[in-house]
């Protein structure tokens, strides 16, 4: 009788599985939040970034969305990264050239558009933006890359991480990329007090 009723005092053992489950549950449901506001604050920005080398925008949208989901898979690793935005781009990068390749592949590539004809001036800041990404498709994809990543406003530092090159490549990209934008942009008639001055001499212009 003493050791039944010792017996009948003692708790009974949690459910070790159950207690298990519930927390995968609560973890997933909270990797799963997280992982949307990281999506959801960066798809734009690495959008613009990929269409500044990319002219298509359905292969960029594809190649982003199968990041984002392969992304999701590799969230647990991907979070502890200093940049999870650097992975995205790579990732859809490379889906990006493998769909170029596989066109080219099965179809003659069409030839470059030409830059854009001569304006008067830029009618509002979606023309501007539209224009410039057209110019961006005329560089080296890199070099366009870098161009808009530090439109976005990351530094010379973060792009290297991002990307990772040196910050010396990164400076040299930018400042070729830059020199070619100008360039373009002479070409299709835009002048600014730079080449206005060059053009007027060193009197300036009249």
């Amino acid at each position: 009788m003493g050791v039944e009723g010792t017996a009948a005092l003692t708790p009974q053992p949690v459910d070790s599985e159950a207690a298990r489950r519930a927390e995968a549950a609560r973890l997933k449901a909270e990797h799963d939040k997280e992982f949307a506001a990281f999506a959801e604050g960066s798809y734009h920005t690495v959008e613009r970034i990929l269409r500044a080398a990319c002219r298509d925008r359905e292969v960029v949208e594809d190649a982003l969305n199968e990041a984002y989901l392969h992304g999701r898979v590799q969230w647990l690793k991907i979070r502890t990264y200093r940049e999870p935005t650097g992975w995205v781009i790579i990732t859809a990068r490379y889906k990006i050239l493998k769909e170029l390749q596989r066109r080219q592949r099965e179809a003659a590539v069409a030839p470059e558009d030409l830059p854009p004809a001569p304006h008067t001036d830029i009618a509002d800041a979606w023309e501007a933006q539209e224009t410039l990404r057209t110019w961006l498709h005329h560089l080296p994809p890199r070099h366009a890359e870098v161009f808009q990543l530090s439109r976005e406003g990351y530094s010379n530092q973060d792009i290297a991480r991002v990307l990772g090159l040196a910050e010396t490549s990164i400076r040299s990209y930018k400042q070729a990329a830059k020199k070619r934008l100008r360039e373009l942009a002479e070409e299709a008639g835009y002048t600014d007090s730079e080449s206005r001055r060059r053009q007027g001499g060193s009197r300036g212009p009249r």
